[in-house]
């Protein structure tokens, strides 16, 4: 059950706040973030099974992520990947509310997910279960998986959390710490899952500043919440 806390525009000094965790079976093959090889302008990881991911940005300032949709899995199953929606849009040059026009004429072939894309310009979100494109206001929101700010607690936690840091600058810490959140018992309050075969297997921070200042940080986990490498990179979004 994967969460996307985010804000646009949430201050002054930046036009994109992120705090993201992937839960998944911990076996499937995955590469951890980096530059990638065949797309050097894109920094993120890699669903090695499909060659998608699930969040990324690029050397421009162009982000992406998707999360899957709470649903039983149709019969037969469409034929695409979701993590090459993020793929595409992360490697092409398509603006953001155009590019989830186009999905959207092809949505069908896609299982159940939310999209977010971002090119420093504007914001915008998708989900092929509510079928329209949104073209996102600044502010500040939570996507797991259900539409964009459902009323599950780690979502409605999340956002009020995320905004009471904007005074401090988002520390990429206290990022994280949101991200760490066991919950309270309650269903679908628990940010971070930590179990022998499923759970979440990398939380992510990125931050673009208004001046074109770019951060990204993965910490990665084995299971049961076993941390890995951490992964960081700080550059200047080209112009």
């Amino acid at each position: 059950m994967c969460l996307i806390l985010f804000g646009i525009d949430p201050d002054e000094r930046h036009r994109l706040v992120v705090a993201a965790n992937r839960d998944e079976q911990y076996a499937r093959p995955t590469e951890q973030a980096s530059w990638w090889r065949d797309a050097p302008d894109v920094l993120g990881g890699r669903d090695l099974e499909a060659g998608g991911t699930w969040l990324g940005i690029t050397r421009t300032g162009r982000f992406a992520a998707v999360t899957n949709f709470r649903e039983d899995p149709p019969d037969p199953l469409p034929p695409g990947s979701r993590g090459e929606l993020t793929k595409n849009f992360l490697t092409g040059r398509m603006a953001p509310e155009p590019y989830l026009e186009s999905v959207a004429r092809n949505g069908a072939n896609y299982r159940g997910f939310n999209l977010l894309v971002s090119d420093g310009d504007s914001t915008c979100y998708y989900s092929n279960r509510e079928g329209k494109v949104r073209r996102l206001a600044p502010g500040f929101y939570g996507l797991s998986n259900q539409l964009l700010d459902c009323d599950w607690p780690k979502v409605i936690r999340g956002r009020k959390q995320i905004s009471k840091l904007s005074g401090d600058g988002f520390p990429p810490s206290s990022l994280f710490d949101i991200l760490f959140c066991n919950g309270d018992g309650k269903p679908f309050s628990q940010s971070f899952i930590a179990t022998e075969r499923y759970g979440t297997s990398a939380s992510t921070v990125v931050k673009i500043e208004a001046d074109g200042s770019a951060y990204f940080e993965e910490r990665n986990f084995r299971p049961m919440g076993e941390a890995d490498r951490v992964h960081r990179y700080a550059f200047e979004v080209a112009s």
